[in-house]
Parts: structure tokens; C-alpha cells; sequence
């Protein structure tokens, strides 16, 4: 798995790491994760991706374009349980 550099702040690419995949640094310039040549992920909070949405800008990727298989990863907060009803007050 190719991972930005960038999202070494966050856990995920130790995770990656302990459940032994290959974890190579790299600084992408589209996406988060290369997982293959045809598959790119961008990790987004969902705080981000609402505020996105709610300043009028429909959410885009680079990914979207230029990868076969373009994948949202949507990062909750490990404190909440995930829902599919959204407290918007919450969030922002």
C-alpha cells in the first residue's frame, strides 16, 4: 500500500502495518492510499466532507478521475457509534 505522507499523523497506516501489509511512503500528489494501479482512496472526516457539502461545493477527487476505481473512506470518531442519521449541530 502506498501511503501519503501526510497520513502518517493518523493511525491507520500502523494498522496497515501491523496486519502486514507493505506500507510504502510516498508523496502523492491525488489520493491518500494507492492501494493498486487501478485503485486510489481518500480518507476524509465527516466533518470535512459536511462542510464540503454545505458550502454549496458538490465533493470532487482527483481520484475520481484518474483512478478505475476511485474509493471515499469516511473517517468516524472511534468515541461514536456509526448511524446513518446525522446530527448536522453535532458534526460542525
Amino acid at each position: 500500500v502506498i501511503v501519503d505522507m501526510r497520513e502518517f499523523r493518523s493511525t491507520l497506516p500502523s494498522l496497515l502495518h501491523v496486519a502486514n501489509l507493505l506500507v510504502i511512503p510516498a508523496t502523492l500528489t491525488v489520493g491518500d492510499y494507492i492501494l493498486t494501479p487501478d485503485i486510489c482512496v481518500e480518507r476524509k472526516s465527516l466533518a470535512d466532507l459536511v462542510s464540503s457539502f454545505n458550502s454549496g461545493r458538490r465533493y470532487t477527487s482527483q481520484c475520481q478521475v484518474l483512478y478505475q476505481n476511485p474509493v471515499l473512506l469516511i473517517e468516524f470518531g472511534k468515541d461514536k457509534a456509526f448511524s446513518l442519521e446525522v446530527n448536522l449541530a453535532a458534526i460542525l
